[in-house]
This record gives C-alpha cells, sequence and structure tokens, in this order.
C-alpha cells in the first residue's frame, strides 16, 4: 500500500479550501496529495514528519507544504487532547494556469516552489499569520480571497523560515507504503523511550529484519537507528525547553541510555550542546 492519496472536498465554486479541526487527536495518516498545505497548531502537541524530516509540534506551529509532499502527525501518547488546527488548502493553478506566473507573483511563486520540501515559520510571521487564518474563518467573497493573497505574500516576503525535508528530497510514492510506515511511526511515538529494537519495529511492519531495513531506508531516506535517534532529540529538545529538568533527567526520559550518547547525538543533530540549546534558544523563540 502506498501513502495515503488523500481526495480533498471542498466547493468547488471558491480557490481553496479551508477547514478547522477539533477532535480529541489528530488521526492524521502519513499521506499527501496534490493541493499545497498551510497548517497551524491552535492546541496540540507531538511528533510531525514531513517528507525525510521528523520533528516536534505544539501550539503555534505554522508549516507550508508543497504539492504531494507526504506528511503526518501523531499526538504524544500522553497528550490530554484537545486537538484544535486550522488548515488552508489550495491547488497550485487555484486562479488559473497562469496567475502565479505573473510579475506581481513571483515572490509568490518562489514560495510555493520553496515549499516542495516544506517550510515551517516562526517569529513575527508566525504572530501575524495566526490571527489572519483565525479571521479567514468568518471572511467571505472578495475579502477572502484578498485575505488568502496577503497571507500567500507575508510567507514569500518572511525570512523566518526555514525548510523541513533535506534538499535533495524527491518522494518516490511507490516506496511510501503507508500502512506500514504509520504502524512503525505509531510504535516509535509509543515507545521511544524504551528500549525499541528494529526487531519490534520489523514485526509491528510484519517484515524479516533485512527486508524491513532495506524498506525503512528507501521510505525514510534514513536507518531505522538515525530515525529513532531524531526523535528522541525532538523530544529531549522541547523538554530544554518547556521544563527546568536536569539535562541528565532529559536525556533519560527521551530513552537514552547514558549521557555521553545523548550529548554526541544532540551535537549531531542540533550543532550545539544541550546546555547550549536551552540557553540560546529559549532566548530567541517567541511565545504565542
Amino acid at each position: 500500500m502506498k501513502a495515503i492519496l488523500e481526495k480533498i472536498s471542498h466547493d468547488q465554486d471558491r480557490s481553496f479550501a479551508l477547514f478547522e479541526f477539533r477532535q480529541r487527536r489528530f488521526q492524521c495518516p502519513f499521506h499527501y496529495h496534490p493541493e499545497l498545505e498551510l497548517t497551524l497548531i491552535v492546541h496540540s502537541s507531538g511528533q510531525r514528519y514531513v517528507g525525510d524530516h521528523i520533528g516536534r509540534f505544539a501550539a503555534g506551529d505554522l508549516v507550508l507544504m508543497g504539492s504531494d509532499l507526504p506528511h503526518m502527525y501523531i499526538n504524544d501518547a500522553k497528550f490530554p487532547g484537545p486537538a484544535h488546527s486550522i488548515v488552508l488548502q489550495f491547488l497550485p493553478d487555484c486562479l488559473g494556469p497562469d496567475f502565479f506566473q505573473r510579475g506581481e507573483m513571483k515572490a509568490i511563486r518562489h514560495l510555493l516552489e520553496r515549499s516542495r520540501v516544506g517550510l515551517i515559520f516562526h517569529g513575527r510571521t508566525r504572530d501575524k499569520i495566526a490571527p489572519l487564518l483565525e479571521e479567514l474563518t468568518g471572511l467571505d467573497g472578495f475579502k477572502r480571497l484578498a485575505s488568502f493573497l496577503g497571507i500567500l505574500e507575508i510567507l514569500a516576503r518572511s525570512r523566518e523560515c526555514r525548510t523541513l525535508a533535506s534538499p535533495a528530497y524527491s518522494p518516490s510514492l511507490a516506496l511510501y507504503q503507508g500502512e506500514r510506515i504509520n504502524r512503525v511511526c505509531e510504535l516509535i511515538s509509543r515507545k521511544f523511550r524504551d528500549g525499541i529494537t528494529q526487531s519490534e519495529a520489523a514485526r509491528t511492519a510484519r517484515m524479516s529484519v533485512p527486508s524491513f531495513s532495506r524498506f525503512f531506508r528507501r521510505a525514510a531516506n534514513k536507518t531505522f537507528r538515525a530515525f529513532l535517534n531524531e526523535v528522541r532529540i525532538g523530544h529531549a529538545s522541547q523538554m530544554l525547553l518547556e521544563t527546568d529538568r536536569t539535562v541528565a533527567e532529559v536525556c533519560y526520559d527521551s530513552g537514552f541510555g547514558n549521557l555521553s550518547t545523548f550529548n554526541r547525538q544532540f551535537l549531531k543533530l542540533r550543532k550545539t550542546s544541550p546546555r547550549d540549546y536551552r540557553r540560546k534558544v529559549s532566548r530567541v523563540v517567541p511565545v504565542l
């Protein structure tokens, strides 16, 4: 089974679809669709998968994903709910086949091209876009369309963003066996603090260990161990920012058996030590 192709249902008389989801937990399998997607997390937390990217999401998370970019949001096992998000979806030719090719649309056209690997926005850009998306849910007619273009223009002009999937990422959808990937990701989300092994993941995927190893490397563009370490470091990063727990406590709560391995993996993925990360990032990350 390939990554799930999601069929977006919306009013054909409108240029874009806008949804507001309120539910106990996000029920979002590994999926893709031709529409670009701008997602604002109003209230929720967990793991975010975009192409070959693995990261944490929380309230205020703002991500623009390009056409056919596989993605999935999984809530933490202990997340109490509710999950609340606002999602804007639109086709690249939603305003006509040549609309974004016009000179006035150059910045937005470049934004749509860059979104191929996913873009996450922060800082003042995020602070501007969040209320605009909330306001958009109550607009209609020309004001709705003008607000949509205004949101794209703000994103296009912003430098407060970074890419998510790797620059060379090019999904081969035939390799994304969505049902198996979903089961494995859910297993990791539940048990990343434990001594989870590749053998256990292979059993969950109903594959032999060698076959699973080859499958996972092709599907995720990294080994199972590297994937698991990214999930653990993502959890550790959030704890360093949101709690006063010591680095040692964060290390063990994130599934690492010793501090030396934790520090080595953290430095590899974050390019800084856990202590320096807490000090530097806490000074620059705005709070909604």
